[in-house]
């Protein structure tokens, strides 16, 4: 399907096809498909049949925020990952500090951290929580 939208042409012929998604469980042969052209914009195709028999098909223009909420509404995680980069984990808003330690104790956490297949950062993260709600407790 082709449309001129405000100017742009959205094809579907032309555009990459990221994911298709059934409209409603109620309505199988409704469908939407979120595509993206050459050019980076990002449209929907969708269409169907309407109850009383008769076809219908569109396109609709989408923002790349709308495309990264369609995406995630309809539970395509990795598109929205390759798309729009690997997504923060929930949870607080990290911060930043600096600590000096000694080297040799540097060689023996990451070695502990190795030993329990996390990443020095994870390892250091469970530790000071460990230790923060153990001082939280004792008071």
């Amino acid at each position: 399907m082709k449309r001129i939208i405000d100017g742009k042409t959205y094809n579907t012929e032309t555009a990459t096809k990221v994911a298709d998604a059934p409209w409603d469980e109620d309505w199988p042969e409704v469908f939407t498909t979120l595509y993206q052209t050459r050019h980076g914009a990002f449209f929907t195709h969708y269409g169907g049949e309407t109850p009383q028999g008769d076809a219908y098909e569109n396109i609709k223009p989408l923002e790349p925020q709308d495309a990264k909420t369609w995406l995630e509404n309809n539970n395509f995680v990795d598109e929205v990952e390759k798309l729009f980069g690997e997504q923060p984990e929930a949870g607080e808003q990290d911060s930043r500090i600096t600590v000096r330690i000694p080297d040799s104790l540097k060689t023996r956490i990451e070695g502990l951290a190795a030993a329990n297949k996390q990443s020095l950062n994870a390892w250091i993260m469970r530790c000071l929580e460990t230790c923060a709600n153990a001082q939280s407790q004792s008071r």
